[in-house]
């Protein structure tokens, strides 16, 4: 499941991960069995990259990311709070990563949107591999 911030504490509301919730002006986390990852879109808001990332904008990011370092801003205090609160709910070890939306690392995210798949139809991800594999 993926979540997005509506409210400034707790946990934000679950999301059914589909691409149709992604958007270009958003960030959004994902826990899998070994990773949080979280996908920076395009036009996400430059406040909020300077605050968790300490960047300009989202375009000034790195394609992929491993952790996450704390900067002294409600922002990144409740993007923390958040993940810590995550990881003891699942109590298992994990890596976090951030991979922006239109970085080739775009699809570490986009591969675990299994809810976009349907029966005898191919997900999200898969069509995307697809398109990829027949361009070149």
């Amino acid at each position: 499941k993926a979540v997005v911030s509506t409210q400034s504490t707790g946990i934000p509301p679950r999301l059914s991960l589909t691409a149709e919730k992604l958007t270009r002006q958003g960030a959004f986390l994902l826990q899998t069995h070994e990773y949080f990852i979280i996908w920076v879109g395009r036009n996400v808001s430059d406040i909020f990259v300077n605050s968790l990332y300490n960047a300009a904008s989202a375009s000034d990011l790195p394609d992929i990311q491993n952790g996450l370092e704390p900067f002294d801003n409600s922002i990144s205090t409740m993007v923390h709070d958040l993940i810590s609160l995550c990881a003891k709910v699942r109590d298992a070890p994990y890596t976090l990563i951030s991979v922006r939306e239109d970085s080739r690392f775009g699809t570490l995210f986009l591969q675990h949107l299994v809810e976009d798949r349907s029966d005898g139809q191919i997900s999200y991800y898969e069509f995307l591999q697809k398109v990829q594999q027949q361009v070149g």
